[in-house]
């Protein structure tokens, strides 16, 4: 890894890039009407940097990823199951909006609220740990002119109609190749992408700066409140979540969407075990891409799910005291367009996730293999595609 860090770096936590090509960068093929690109790198400690390129869109968005103290963090940018948290109430949100409106539907002031739930069992040194992902619940708090049960199942439909539900909906093993020291090898314990992997991109990301307005909308991310303050919030505060038995470690995260007079949204996280900071963020995911101020729901989704694989390479790397020099992923996410604010009446859908790594080492071909098992078994965001995993509507919208 690079012993760059973000403070050093020294810009926003996302803002808007230009001229991939001229750097070799690309989206990946439209198999299903909207397809992105992750490239990520690793940088020091448990910090990453990615950007994001959508086949939809053509827009191409930078992004930041840190962790709290309590992983080793630095908390200077949000943690990875923030990205997907606000990925997915956005998501529902845009095909919420969309259903309402052919439907006829008035909904005044819309807070649509998205609960993650993760947990853990076994153990990261041994190598036993295994994540796995908790049914989200999903409310809705508005005036409407519809009955409590026409608002209730257009919620229902709203979530089908996301593309994000193809992924959390059905099970979906994630695929993988693997480069160790530059020569593609066999993954042997995760499946395998079919054919070749993607040209390792090097550090390309470096090259990349914002595109002369991207600072016309900062900050797109901003911290609302600190670890500290949330931590003494939460033991003032009964904790809105579920108990779990035995060794099983629960994380709770609460994403809050609201939409904006512009269109646009702002989705409020926040993170109640492990404590973290909160996180406000704007999302766009109006139909006219050319003019977006912030990143689509698709674009928040892919970035979250790659940072959060990078993530357990590097929290394994360092427990297990392995020279994991420098690790890269190149992630494809191919979706359908919103059922609804695609127009095709249809659920969304979408295929496995697809990711290329790429690690400098000082370890065997099989320890890196290892390594890679691991960090696919503990993402908790691989979880959420490996997992079928149904939605939940709160009957009783949560107070915010």
């Amino acid at each position: 890894m690079t012993d760059t860090t973000l403070e050093e770096i020294g810009r926003p936590v996302i803002y808007a890039v230009d001229y991939l090509d001229t750097v070799g960068l690309e989206a990946p093929p439209n198999r299903h009407g909207q397809s992105i690109r992750a490239w990520i790198r690793s940088l020091e400690g448990i910090q990453k940097e990615g950007v994001t390129l959508s086949g939809l869109t053509g827009r191409a968005w930078r992004f930041a990823s840190d962790e709290g103290a309590h992983l080793g963090g630095r908390n200077v940018a949000p943690n990875p199951l923030s990205f997907v948290g606000v990925g997915m109430a956005a998501s529902f949100m845009t095909e919420l909006l969309a259903l309402a409106s052919q439907r006829k539907i008035t909904l005044e002031n819309p807070v649509l609220v998205v609960e993650n739930f993760y947990y853990r069992d076994g153990s990261f040194p041994r190598g036993t740990m295994v994540s796995s992902a908790m049914s989200p619940e999903v409310s809705l708090d508005c005036q409407s002119t519809a009955s409590a049960e026409e608002t209730r199942q257009l919620i229902m439909d709203a979530i089908a109609a996301a593309p994000v539900n193809g992924l959390v909906r059905d099970e979906k093993i994630s695929l993988f190749s693997l480069t160790h020291n530059g020569v593609l090898i066999d993954p042997v314990k995760v499946a395998a992408i079919p054919g070749d992997a993607l040209a390792d991109p090097g550090d390309l990301i470096a090259e990349l700066g914002p595109t002369a307005d991207a600072n016309r909308h900062q900050p797109l991310a901003e911290i609302t409140l600190s670890e500290e303050d949330m931590a003494r919030r939460i033991a003032a505060e009964p904790e809105p979540a579920p108990a779990l038995d035995g060794s099983k470690i629960l994380l709770h995260l609460r994403t809050i969407c609201r939409v904006r007079p512009d269109g646009t949204y702002e989705c409020l996280r926040e993170q109640y075990k492990e404590c973290s900071s909160s996180w406000v963020f704007i999302v766009d995911d109006r139909p006219d891409a050319g003019s977006a101020i912030a990143p689509d729901a698709g674009s928040y989704f892919a970035i979250g799910l790659a940072f959060c694989f990078m993530t357990q390479i590097g929290r394994y790397s360092h427990m297990a005291k392995l020279p994991v020099n420098a690790y890269r992923v190149v992630q494809d996410l191919y979706f359908t367009q919103g059922g609804a604010s695609g127009g095709s009446g249809q659920g969304g859908t979408s295929d496995p996730v697809e990711t290329h790594v790429y690690m400098d080492t000082g370890i065997e071909d099989d320890t890196a293999r290892e390594v890679m098992r691991i960090a696919e078994a503990t993402c908790f965001l691989h979880a959420l595609c490996r997992d079928r995993a149904k939605m939940k509507i709160r009957r009783d919208p949560i107070a915010t």
